[in-house]
């Protein structure tokens, strides 16, 4: 007579007459769809949007005052003042009300400061000669991918492998560099290093504090957009049809498309360790 076989069950350490890949009718019984889904609104996809035209803005805006720079259509003096004191009443803003520690702080930022502002003076014709013998049209495509990785790379809130701070901002200051190669003199190059660092180094922790804001995202775009208008109108409406495309229709189609999202979970994941210090004391004990 044959031996029957026992009951099948899902474990791996006992010989059960079954073959490794064999599995019953309880297998499927453990499948679940969509356990983490997060249903996200129309109004939480256009702020969580913003924070990528926010910083798109910012990267315009740069290569704006680049232009109007190397163009002279604009004093760097008078650019210099301008947006430090801008600057200033942002820095005050984020030490009075955004900032826990003002007392403490405020010496080491004057510090930063002053050294910035002399090695920036010091170093100001070394960076102006430094891509003498390298061509133009190479120092602005160098400058375009230097800011695409700039935007690929930046730190947008969202817990990915992708983020990398550091080499966002190496990317930007590297573009700024290029750039500053390219004007009349020292002291724009100078000024164009310095209004780098407040928007790519500073300007981020402001709105960073602020979190995703759809006034910080207007006065953005409407800076940009009358920059723009100056220099190129038909630049102007590519922008505007990008940011229409970008912050309204993006968010519009992925909202749409959420109820197609299927992700199965089951016996077949990976398992995860919650508790390690516990199979830690199993294992050494």
């Amino acid at each position: 007579m044959s031996k029957k076989k026992k009951p099948w069950k899902k474990i791996l350490y006992e010989d059960q007459g079954y073959p490794d890949y064999y599995t019953d009718q309880t297998f499927l019984w453990e499948l679940k769809r969509n356990t983490k889904l997060k249903a996200i609104s129309l109004h939480e996809a256009i702020l969580e949007v913003s924070v990528v035209v926010q910083e798109l803005c910012a990267v315009i805006i740069f290569a704006l005052i680049y232009v109007l720079l190397h163009e002279q259509r604009i004093d760097p003096a008078v650019t210099f003042y301008t947006i430090s004191a801008l600057s200033l009443v942002c820095f005050l803003v984020y030490r009075k009300f955004l900032s826990s520690d003002m007392t403490n702080a405020l010496g080491n930022d004057i510090r930063t400061l002053l050294i910035f502002l002399v090695f920036g003076q010091l170093f100001s014709p070394v960076l102006h000669t430094l891509t003498d013998t390298i061509s133009t049209n190479t120092i602005y495509m160098m400058t375009f991918f230097m800011m695409l990785v700039h935007l690929i790379f930046f730190d947008y809130g969202v817990p990915a492998a992708i983020v990398s701070n550091s080499l966002s901002l190496s990317a930007a200051v590297f573009a700024s560099i290029c750039l500053a190669s390219r004007l009349a003199s020292a002291y724009h190059a100078f000024v164009l290093i310095t209004i780098a660092i407040e928007i790519f180094v500073l300007f981020p922790l402001l709105r960073k504090k602020f979190g995703r804001s759809i006034v910080m995202c207007s006065i953005l775009i409407l800076v940009t957009i009358g920059l723009l208008q100056v220099i190129s109108p038909l630049m102007n409406v590519c922008f505007v049809m990008s940011v229409i495309f970008i912050n309204f229709i993006c968010p519009f189609l992925f909202v749409k498309n959420q109820s197609f999202k299927d992700n199965i979970y089951g016996p077949w994941d990976e398992a995860v360790v919650h508790d390690v210090d516990s199979v830690y004391d199993l294992i050494y004990s």
